[in-house]
């Protein structure tokens, strides 16, 4: 068990964090409602994830700045200036896309903005660590998020290229900062049970959360009572290849007093994404 954790710490002191410029165009007249495969749920699905990430992704820097200053370590000073980096740029890369789902009739600004007003609460009366330990939290869930939609084919079977290239680009680099928020935590004190009781109210929240957000939209489309819609909900979910089935482990590891991210050592997948050439400009 040791030398497990000695294993994943060395990984975590390893990595490199770049910052990456991207270039989504995200075009009304080229690019289709139902860009999952022509999935109604899974388009709807991740349409409310991105209108949550702006904010989102402005809160967990705030979290990790805001606490950076318990960390001696030159290295993971050095990772949290390039997370600051990754998670600015995808928030503005969001935002594009959600400027997009305002002119396609959704209310992603309105939802934005009601993610500022409770960010701003949020920060306003909420302790450093606490807001670190939510932080931790969330960067578990993208992350095993990310890795199921980079090793199971089905998780972007029928993707628009366009929209593909906006995810994979965002689960690459969510694997590569997994580890920054939790890293961060533990030199600034953080314990084992407020980081568990942090994970019990992200899953609860966030749950509602996306949820909600995709019902609104599926009912601006007419679709929130469709039998046909709802069947590709539970079969997103619980299918063969549906995502509880595939995140589930790594949930539930995030429990374990011992646990780190990089337990799971998952690399190979950046290496993947890098030697296929993709574009854009270091920052």
């Amino acid at each position: 068990m040791i030398n497990k954790q000695r294993a994943a710490l060395e990984i975590s002191r390893q990595m490199n964090i770049p910052g990456r410029k991207m270039d989504f165009e995200f075009d009304l007249e080229n690019l289709p409602r139902y860009w999952h495969g022509g999935d109604i749920f899974k388009s709807t699905y991740n349409n409310a994830l991105s209108c949550l990430f702006p904010e989102g992704e402005r809160m967990f820097i705030d979290a990790v700045r805001d606490n950076q200053h318990h960390v001696k370590d030159e290295q993971l000073l050095l990772q949290v200036k390039g997370f600051i980096k990754q998670e600015a740029i995808h928030g503005h890369e969001h935002a594009q896309f959600n400027k997009y789902l305002d002119r396609l009739g959704y209310p992603a600004s309105k939802v934005e903005a009601f993610e500022k007003k409770e960010k701003v609460l949020m920060k306003k009366y909420l302790p450093a660590i606490g807001r670190l330990a939510i932080t931790s939290a969330v960067e578990h869930f993208t992350a095993i998020m990310a890795h199921d939609l980079l090793t199971n084919p089905k998780s972007s079977e029928g993707v628009d290229e366009k929209f593909k290239a906006l995810w994979m680009w965002h689960a690459v680099e969510e694997t590569e900062h997994k580890a920054v928020a939790f890293d961060v935590y533990q030199q600034a004190g953080g314990g084992y049970v407020r980081r568990i009781i942090a994970m019990m109210i992200v899953t609860l929240m966030f749950c509602i959360r996306v949820s909600t957000v995709q019902a609104i939209f599926l009912w601006k489309d007419g679709k929130l009572f469709s039998p046909k819609v709802w069947m590709q909900g539970i079969k997103m979910y619980f299918g063969k290849n549906g995502l509880v089935k595939n995140i589930w482990r790594d949930y539930v590891d995030y429990y374990r007093p011992s646990f780190h991210p990089w337990d799971h050592d998952n690399r190979e997948l950046l290496a993947q994404w890098i030697e296929q050439g993709q574009s854009y400009k270091a920052v």
